[in-house]
């Protein structure tokens, strides 16, 4: 039994471990490993992935016959995509935002020469 106990004890606290020093280690990674350029790259895709859905969304509403905007269920579907729409244009924008930032970043590092980002290193250190 006590073999048992003490597993399940140096399990519990070695996941606690990592728990505490995986933050630890991400923190001090720093911004300088991050590549600015591919995030920015990757929310503008997303951004246009939305965009892409929006058209689609007003595309399928087009398309449904009229009949279906008569009747019990065409107010609460009209609500429904409008809420959609407005969910998928906070999603773009979010994106654009985003990608404008790492942008913004990745022109300041690209401007800051190595020997500059060499000693920011080891003033972080």
């Amino acid at each position: 039994m006590k073999t048992g106990t003490a597993r399940i004890f140096t399990i519990v606290s070695l996941f606690a471990f990592l728990l505490v020093a995986l933050p630890v280690s991400v923190s001090a990674a720093g911004e300088d490993s991050v590549n600015h350029v591919a995030l920015a790259q990757h929310y503008k895709q997303q951004a246009e992935e939305y965009k892409a859905k929006i058209a689609e969304e007003i595309q399928a509403v087009k398309s449904r016959p009229r009949t279906a905007s008569f009747g019990r269920n065409a107010q609460t579907f009209k609500q429904h995509v409008a809420f959609k729409l407005h969910q998928f244009e906070e999603a773009v924008e979010e994106n654009l935002q985003k990608a404008a930032y790492h942008e913004q970043i990745a022109a300041k590092q690209a401007d800051q020469p190595v020997a500059a980002k060499d000693q920011a290193r080891k003033v972080k250190s």
